[in-house]
């Protein structure tokens, strides 16, 4: 019965010539196998070896399809050879085990690094053997089809994400040098959008063969999906090494691809991002992570870039994270407090208003201005949340305040005004603090800012103004707003920078300046509030040129609310 199955085998065996390695220190025992071997009708092409270093030779030369082991190689077992070919090799061959011995252990031993057969000598027959490797052979060729499923592109047949990170463990782990280059292609999608999806295959295979033709045999080339590439170029450890071989890539990709079908070229350009590998303590998936996210730096400064990891910019986004992440925790938490600074009416000197000011009580590095956390401040999530907190803030305490005439100034960061609901949030907490008219609240928004998107912001601004809220253009002269610009805007109030008047006394063109600005002020009938009046002098300058209105250290620093309340009444 088991003979006519080995029959059956055979007849259903129709594959090439097959590949085997025989490694037995024994010559009888090899030619023994080559006769069993040459009774089958099976075509094979036998090679011999007595040893593990002489088996190792073989097949780091050449591809086996099965290789028959010895279990006694002299002093060595051949369990070390077994184990050497599944672990350190990449040749997913069948391996067939065989030994005099009967021991139960040493087979389990056997299969358990991978042998796909335990065959004993003494009921070895020819039919057995030849049964064994076909059914091996098989299993092998199963096996290697699922791994390269598993490890490799369908596409173009380059290796995955896993298999990547694998060699690149394997690299870390034995400390060598090497680089990580993460290539992005740039103009990709317009290839798919104007010619469809096959021609868009058709370029990522041409440069996949491309790129093949020039890595070196230690290279490895993986595609992580759409139009994403990754190099592991091994032995290269200098920033000027890998950039001779980038450059040349980039050339490479650059080159027109003809398309037959449609009688054109297209081009396309890349970004790559690099992370050198020069710390064993770091892991593959650290590594791939770095050279990813500097890819995208470089993606960002423009096509054909190539950029390298920078630890110092690494540590400054990890910093930027952890203050993001420690902001949004400050909020829940109150450690966050409204300082405000008064503004006067120098001619009178009576308050006509307080501008709010944000200080962040941080739990380990104590009082902090907004300047050390203005990333926070200008995000386009963390940045809203503070901004809703703030003007909720400033609302309540005007009504606490409760002093009709008193406007309070809120700074709006450009996020939060150019944010999509902006409008309806603030209507929202005016509705919610009904002592308070809107006229009362005043928005200040800088001019750079309303200038880098005049539609957007004009839209916000006059949504803004017919709620009843105040508008005012912070920091002006800084930002070199136009006329027209000026006239867009439903503005308020112009608050000139500080930057000019501090110099007031000592700069004749700052002092120009400031006069022009008064004049224009004056002509678009809008308040004036000069910031940074630092002393009497220049409060008594600036009410010369015709400022009225002004705020600034000689009158007062920031407060917290309870001084200011006494401020407050002292001065009202």
């Amino acid at each position: 019965m088991e003979a006519q199955f080995t029959v059956d085998l055979l007849e259903a065996y129709q594959g090439p010539t097959l590949k085997l390695l025989i490694v037995d220190d024994d010559d009888v025992d090899r030619e023994r196998l080559r006769r069993m071997l040459s009774k089958s009708d099976i075509k094979t092409h036998v090679s011999e070896a007595v040893s593990v270093e002489d088996s190792l030779e073989h097949l780091s030369k050449s591809n086996f399809d099965c290789v028959i082991i010895d279990y006694r190689l002299g002093l060595t077992s051949g369990l070390t050879l077994l184990d050497s070919i599944r672990s350190t090799m990449d040749n997913h061959c069948a391996v067939i085990m065989i030994t005099g011995l009967g021991d139960e252990e040493v087979a389990a031993e056997a299969m358990r690094l991978g042998a796909s057969d335990y065959l004993l000598k003494s009921q070895l027959q020819s039919h057995k053997l030849i049964h064994a490797i076909i059914n091996s052979v098989h299993r092998a060729e199963l096996e290697k089809k699922l791994h390269d499923m598993a490890h490799y592109d369908n596409l173009t047949g380059l290796a995955s994400r896993p298999l990547l990170l694998e060699k690149l463990q394997q690299v870390v782990k034995n400390n060598e040098p090497a680089a990580v280059a993460f290539l992005d292609l740039d103009n990709f999608k317009p290839v798919n959008d104007n010619y469809g999806h096959e021609t868009g295959d058709y370029v990522l295979v041409t440069i996949a063969n491309r790129l093949k033709n020039l890595l070196r045999k230690e290279d490895t080339l993986s595609r992580m999906g759409g139009d994403e590439f990754v190099l592991l170029l091994r032995g290269i450890a200098s920033k000027q090494e890998c950039d001779l071989f980038l450059n040349r890539l980039i050339s490479l990709i650059n080159t027109p691809i003809e398309l037959t079908e449609f009688e054109c070229q297209v081009q396309v350009s890349a970004s790559v991002g690099v992370a050198l590998v020069t710390d064993n303590s770091l892991d593959a998936d650290t590594i791939l992570r770095r050279a990813d996210q500097t890819m995208y730096q470089a993606k960002n400064s423009g096509s054909n870039n190539i950029l390298f990891f920078d630890p110092h910019e690494e540590k400054r986004l990890y910093d930027r994270r952890t203050m993001l992440q420690a902001a949004e925790r400050g909020v829940a938490l109150n450690e966050f407090e409204l300082y405000y600074q008064p503004q006067i009416d120098m001619v009178k000197q009576t308050v006509i208003g307080v501008e709010a000011l944000i200080r962040w009580h941080h739990p380990s590095l104590g009082l902090l201005y907004p300047e050390t956390f203005s990333e926070a401040l200008e995000h386009p999530n963390t940045g809203v949340l503070i901004g809703e907190w703030v003007l909720k803030e400033a609302l309540k305490q005007h009504a606490i305040w409760n002093i009709p005439d008193l406007v309070i100034s809120v700074n709006i960061a450009p996020a939060h005004l150019l944010n999509h609901n902006f409008v309806q949030r603030l209507s929202l907490l005016l509705e919610q603090t009904p002592a308070v008219n809107p006229q009362a609240l005043e928005i200040e928004i800088l001019e750079t800012v309303s200038m880098s998107d005049i539609k957007h912001a004009v839209e916000v601004v006059k949504a803004c103004s017919q709620l009843g809220v105040h508008v005012a253009l912070d920091d002006f002269g800084t930002g070199y707003a136009s006329l027209s610009y000026l006239k867009q805007l439903p503005l308020n109030t112009l608050k000139i920078d500080k930057s000019f008047v501090q110099n007031l006394l000592k700069n004749p063109e700052d002092r120009s300046i400031v006069i022009c600005i008064v004049a224009l002020s004056q002509a678009f009938n809008y308040k004036l509030i000069a910031e940074g009046v630092e002393s009497q002098e220049i409060q008594q300058a600036l009410l010369e040129i015709g400022c009225q209105f002004g705020q600034g250290y000689f009158i007062a620093k920031p407060m917290p609310a309870d001084k200011m309340t006494s401020w407050i009444k002292t001065h009202h």
